[in-house]
């Protein structure tokens, strides 16, 4: 910082190019110094920012572990993250909140499935389907991927490899602590050397 005077100018004050001048109360001084931007800065767009990331980073972080297998990289969380914070939040600040239909668990080129369902079975079984049908990209003997994701207890599961695409349905039992809990899931391919998935897609919220 360093002292200010002018007999042209007089006093100055307020920023200045890259310096900002002010005046003391104390001495009546001018001083100049080194303009720094703030380090914590809290604009409205801004705070409204940080608590879209925040509510990303918790409701998505029981499934930080599932993105590093579904997306098949490394940067799979970041991946799911980031796609989280882009797609899948709705409302305005300070009401935001994840439209899980929206969000995206797995990305490739092999095909999706034009129409999928999910019911519930017995216990905690539920039964789902798929259209078979493959175009250019995509193989009967593809592997069926599901997530089932409970947001009251904050817990994703991945049932990998259940079957082959081919067969058009599956039974999976999840967990008997479910019982009575919402449940979202979503369906994706993989190809048998495991080398491409395809886009994920939504099935439904289901009711246990």
């Amino acid at each position: 910082m360093s002292t200010f005077d002018s007999t042209t100018f007089g006093k100055i004050s307020g920023r200045h190019g890259s310096a900002v001048a002010s005046i003391s109360k104390a001495t009546g001084k001018n001083y100049l110094r080194v303009f720094t931007a703030p380090s914590n800065p809290k604009s409205p767009k801004q705070v409204a920012h940080r608590a879209k990331f925040a509510l990303v980073n918790k409701d998505l972080n029981c499934m930080r572990n599932l993105f590093k297998i579904t997306f098949g990289n490394a940067g799979g969380v970041g991946l799911g993250i980031s796609l989280g914070f882009k797609d899948a939040v709705v409302g305005e600040y300070p009401d935001y909140a994840i439209d899980f239909s929206k969000l995206t668990i797995s990305r490739g080129g092999l095909n999706t499935s034009g129409l999928n369902s999910i019911v519930r079975l017995a216990g905690n079984a539920v039964q789902l389907t798929w259209d078979t049908t493959v175009d250019y990209q995509g193989d009967d003997n593809d592997g069926v991927n599901f997530v089932f994701l409970n947001t009251t207890s904050k817990v994703g599961i991945l049932k990998q490899n259940e079957v082959l695409r081919g067969i058009g349905t599956a039974d999976i039992e999840l967990p008997a602590v479910w019982a009575g809990q919402q449940v979202h899931c979503w369906i994706y391919f993989s190809s048998p050397d495991g080398k491409m998935n395809s886009d994920s897609q939504y099935i439904d919220l289901i009711k246990l």
